[in-house]
């Protein structure tokens, strides 16, 4: 079975089991992300590391104050396979959302930068896609880019300081921050419907000037070690990514910046 089979196999699987057992709590199931983007698009999936992307809205409000856990009971049950699914729970990345929370909250790894991209640029496979029915304030969304690239730094910060130099898994997991702090500053300037391979380009044009060369490279590096591709020496990219996070952190910070998040 090849890489793409595993991927739509896991789309239809789940699916099917979200419309079968739980289609009367379902308010929509929402793709979006690289397996979304590949559908028009070929070549934004990296097998075996991106994932599919989903959010699944729920309503599970009920006056009867005993059925909301029930109900809530019952859809851990119907999905619970496919996070211990060999194959599937690696490539699956689900946020389950109850209606009556919306609009996102920020936190709980989910925030509105996730809600505007699935908004504009998702596909509803079941129901409809609720989240086009709220809006963000630009205040609202640049303090989630904060709140992102704030804990991004954090992360690189402990992982530099208690992991020894050189260890690859740390690199990998380094360049999932890295990508994810340029993605948020990217949000704070209006771009949202981006998935991890398209983020150095877009990086380096419209915030590389501000931030730095170094910083760009850092980002590109964080894509190729992403890829298995050719990539810097593993404590160099370390000392490399946290020196990047400290750069955006010291732009997002600067008053004078008019276009900082």
């Amino acid at each position: 079975m090849s890489w793409y089979d595993e991927y739509n196999n896991l789309l239809d699987d789940f699916t099917r089991a979200v419309e079968d057992e739980l289609l009367q709590y379902v308010r929509g199931l929402i793709l979006y992300g690289s397996y979304q983007k590949e559908q028009e698009e070929p070549g934004w999936i990296i097998p075996g590391i991106s994932d599919i992307d989903f959010i699944l809205v729920v309503d599970i409000d009920d006056i009867n104050e005993e059925k909301p856990p029930r109900r809530l009971a019952k859809i851990g049950e119907a999905l619970s396979v496919f996070f211990v699914h060999p194959v599937y729970a690696p490539i699956l990345d689900l946020r389950l959302l109850e209606y009556t929370d919306l609009p996102a909250r920020i936190g709980m790894g989910f925030s509105p930068i996730h809600a505007i991209a699935a908004a504009q640029y998702g596909e509803a496979i079941l129901g409809k896609n609720v989240l086009e029915n709220f809006t963000y304030s630009e205040k609202l969304l640049n303090r989630s880019a904060k709140i992102i690239i704030n804990q991004g730094y954090e992360s690189i910060k402990r992982g530099f300081l208690h992991h020894e130099l050189g260890v690859e898994p740390v690199c990998f997991e380094f360049a999932d921050i890295v990508l994810d702090i340029a993605h948020a500053a990217l949000a704070a300037s209006g771009i949202f419907n981006l998935v991890r391979p398209e983020v150095p380009e877009k990086f380096d044009l419209l915030l590389g000037d501000q931030i730095g060369s170094d910083s760009v490279d850092i980002v590109y590096e964080s894509k190729k070690w992403r890829m298995g591709s050719q990539k810097m020496e593993p404590s160099e990219f370390l000392r490399g990514s946290l020196k990047f996070a400290q750069a955006v952190i010291k732009h997002i910070r600067n008053p004078f910046n008019s276009k900082n998040p």
